[in-house]
């Protein structure tokens, strides 16, 4: 029950975040507010990790680069993020995102990618994601 509350809030606060971004960025540029958003989130999250007095930290240096780079891979999110809201509107952008990240979720899960537990993906998965689309396309007009 935990878990579907953190997954709640967080897809709430993706899209409220989303808006924010697409604003910030009409005023001072995309990759500035790419930027903005990312130095802001690294304070937050250091203060976070100090107010809580979590001294796991002191283990960075045994996580695999390639995981340690993911943070890389969010200044990209953020740009293209940005640009569909822009381009297409927030909820629109949110459908196609969502569609995207589930796409790659069954593709790792299916495959085991990236450390992840192998799992079965089956035709139920399939046609969810396919009704998802079909669900995009119908708000799209």
């Amino acid at each position: 029950m935990k878990g579907m509350l953190f997954a709640l809030a967080g897809g709430f606060f993706l899209t409220f975040q989303s808006v924010a971004n697409a604003t910030i960025s009409s005023q001072i540029g995309t990759w500035q507010a790419a930027a903005m958003t990312q130095w802001t989130g690294f304070v937050l999250a250091i203060f976070l990790v100090f107010a809580l007095r979590d001294r796991s930290y002191k283990q960075l240096t045994q996580v695999t680069p390639l995981y340690a780079s993911g943070g890389l891979l969010a200044a990209f999110i953020l740009f293209s993020n940005i640009t569909a809201v822009h381009r297409m509107g927030v909820t629109l952008t949110i459908s196609v995102f969502l569609i995207a990240q589930l796409i790659a979720a069954i593709v790792i899960d299916g495959k085991g990618w990236l450390d992840m537990t192998k799992k079965h993906v089956g035709k139920t998965q399939i046609l969810g994601v396919l009704l998802m689309i079909t669900g995009i396309l119908v708000l799209k007009w």
